[in-house]
């Protein structure tokens, strides 16, 4: 007698259980990212769960959806033998855009979404697990990096603010005071000089803009994902501090620290010399 197919059944978001050990911690643009995705595009790739309702994969699609406002899961038993595919009925990928989109989307938020947790992989590594796919070297400089920052108690770290969006957007006029600017722009633009010199003054008068980078930051994190690239790419927000190094957005507190450094040194000297 043939095998009956197991059925799918469906459980509630809240009935599955996260990973409590997920080596990958996220990061808070992919966080973002994830929540545009599902709520743009709906849920598109499956989660992996154990015979326990355990999370295996898609912790954080998990954890986002609830606020997408998606609270059913269809479970589809399997034991791995058989590939399972979701079908998106309302979704056609050669004349929708959407379905176009959403594979970018899909493949976007995985990539945002990955920072490894070092002591996780040393604590699994202890464990006798065997994580697979990654080069030795890869692991090494992982796991190694973080034990020589450990480890060097003086090492120089660079701390940059970080902050907890609020549930409510905030409006554009509340992340910035541009009063003084506009006083400025006033008096530039009633003067009787030339119209070239005008216009140097007039965007120099910008320098006067006070931004309000924590609401910045709260604007950041309830926008969509091209606003949040070009926010990035004017500096009102640092999610990736390295690209922030090739840029050139922190070539001033370098420089500001070189100069720290002079004076230090200039100093000890002084006090060597009384």
């Amino acid at each position: 007698m043939a095998k009956r197919a197991k059925v799918p059944t469906s459980v509630k978001v809240a009935d599955l259980k996260p990973d409590k050990h997920n080596a990958n911690r996220g990061t808070e643009r992919g966080y973002q990212a994830l929540e545009n995705s599902l709520q743009q595009y709906g849920a598109g790739r499956s989660i992996l769960i154990d015979r326990n309702g355990n999370v295996i994969a898609g912790n954080k699609t998990l954890e986002k959806a609830g606020a997408a406002g998606i609270e059913d899961v269809q479970v589809v038993p399997t034991d791995g033998n058989v590939l399972v595919a979701v079908q998106r009925t309302d979704l056609d990928l050669e004349k929708d855009p959407e379905a176009r989109e959403l594979a970018y989307a899909d493949n976007i938020v995985g990539q945002l979404s990955l920072d490894w947790d070092p002591n996780q992989l040393t604590e699994d590594i202890e464990n006798g697990l065997e994580i697979p796919f990654f080069l030795d070297f890869e692991l090494e400089d992982l796991i190694g990096n973080q034990q020589s920052d450990d480890d060097n108690i003086y090492s120089q770290k660079i701390n940059i603010p970080t902050y907890e969006p609020s549930d409510n957007k905030p409006t554009l006029p509340e992340c910035y005071d541009d009063a003084v600017a506009k006083e400025l722009v006033r008096e530039i633009r009633a003067s009787d000089l030339p119209e070239e010199e005008k216009d140097f003054l007039i965007m120099a008068a910008g320098r006067h803009v006070k931004i309000n980078f924590e609401t910045v930051a709260d604007y950041y994190a309830h926008s969509d994902m091209e606003t949040q690239k070009l926010m990035e790419d004017n500096a009102l927000v640092i999610v990736d501090y390295d690209k922030a190094i090739e840029k050139g957005w922190v070539r001033l507190s370098e420089r500001i620290d070189d100069q720290y450094d002079d004076e230090l040194g200039s100093k000890e000297e002084a006090s060597d010399v009384e």
